[in-house]
């Protein structure tokens, strides 16, 4: 049996109409309001050189593939720290960066290397050009500052840093 059409009743509601753009709208209102994905990420105290830094905390493959990416400004006490199960060489790349940082990587809490003011890719650089930085030892955990904290600071490779998980919480 054919759909009839009555008069003045639409059977669909196209792209271009009020309707369609305010349904549009509706959808996506709670996602523009929605906390930055980082407010449900654990949080840790890290002090390094006496400065303490309170740290977003990326232990889920997730947070850590998303790093600090898209971050439009990191203070000069903030970071993020991420906790891997066992030592290795991990390599870190600025993928979707738009702020330059110094990334420390640590053997439990031990810096073993310091990559200082690592600079954020210039828009359109393709995935297979980024830079990647590691250290030359394994390593457990690594933590992302503001570009030239580490300098300011005086940090260096055999530095220790302390790392308190239980200060913020969720």
């Amino acid at each position: 049996m054919p759909r009839t059409r009555r008069a003045g009743v639409r059977t669909h509601v196209p792209w271009d109409s009020p309707l369609a753009a305010a349904l549009l709208l509706a959808a996506l209102l709670p996602a523009l309001s929605a906390p930055p994905v980082y407010a449900s990420m654990a949080k840790a105290k890290v002090t390094a050189a006496g400065q303490v830094f309170s740290v977003d905390v990326a232990t889920e493959a997730h947070d850590q593939a998303r790093g600090l990416g898209g971050r439009k400004h990191l203070g000069p006490g903030d970071g993020m720290v991420f906790v891997y199960p066992e030592k290795s060489r991990y390599t870190f790349w600025m993928k979707d960066m738009l702020i330059p940082i110094d990334i420390l990587w640590l053997d439990n809490l031990r810096i073993v290397h310091i990559a200082h003011r690592v600079p954020f890719p210039k828009p359109g650089t393709a995935e297979s050009a980024l830079p990647t930085y590691a250290p030359e030892e394994p390593a457990n955990i690594v933590l992302e500052i503001a570009a030239g904290r580490a300098k300011e600071l005086g940090l260096r490779e055999g530095d220790q840093v302390a790392i308190d998980f239980s200060a913020t919480g969720r």
